[in-house]
């Protein structure tokens, strides 16, 4: 396995849509090792979620997993997911607002709006099909994720960008005392 590049904001890759991938494709040895290798660096980031385009594949895959760490202790844990050519089949009206990052965007934080519970499918690694119904803040890691997918980051879906900053200065400010999400 290899620890692969992740592109940064600016890179025109991480604007495009990306390409759906075909049932021969997945089951292709070399796509395997680039879901591995993309596992390996969503863990090397430590972050929550890769999407393909953050390096440097203009392919429709996802990574997640969830671990319990101190970082992000309102995120609860769940498992690695690989997800293929994902769609969303539902995404509520109501939203949540919260703090999101990105391993394309180093050291910022910003408070973006999301759909507080999605439907979702997809296939996985192995081209089997995959039905989720997820709330709450697993639902925000899909749809960050997938945004990557079409060609979005998270400060497109900022409503208020005075709430744009870098890491250190939200721990410093921003962090101490505050409820992390708000109702929208």
């Amino acid at each position: 396995m290899a620890l692969l590049k992740i592109a940064k904001m600016g890179n025109p890759i991480l604007r495009k849509i990306s390409e759906p991938v075909t049932k021969k494709d997945i089951q292709a040895a070399d796509f395997q090792r680039f879901i591995d290798d993309m596992i390996e660096t969503m863990r090397d980031e430590d972050g929550l979620g890769l999407a393909a385009p953050q390096v440097h594949v203009s392919k429709q895959v996802v990574v997640i997993e969830s671990l319990e760490d101190d970082r992000s202790p309102e995120a609860p844990p769940f498992p690695l997911l690989v997800l293929v050519n994902p769609v969303f089949k539902y995404l509520s009206k109501e939203l949540r607002t919260g703090w999101e990052g990105c391993l394309s965007l180093d050291n910022l934080r910003g408070k973006v709006p999301r759909s507080r519970a999605v439907r979702l499918e997809a296939l996985d690694r192995n081209g089997n099909p995959v039905l989720l119904d997820w709330e709450e803040f697993p639902a925000v890691v899909l749809q960050h994720e997938i945004d990557h997918l079409r060609g979005h980051l998270f400060v497109d879906r900022m409503k208020d960008m005075s709430t744009l900053t870098h890491l250190g200065e939200f721990h410093r400010y921003w962090i101490k005392g505050e409820k992390n999400v708000e109702e929208v």
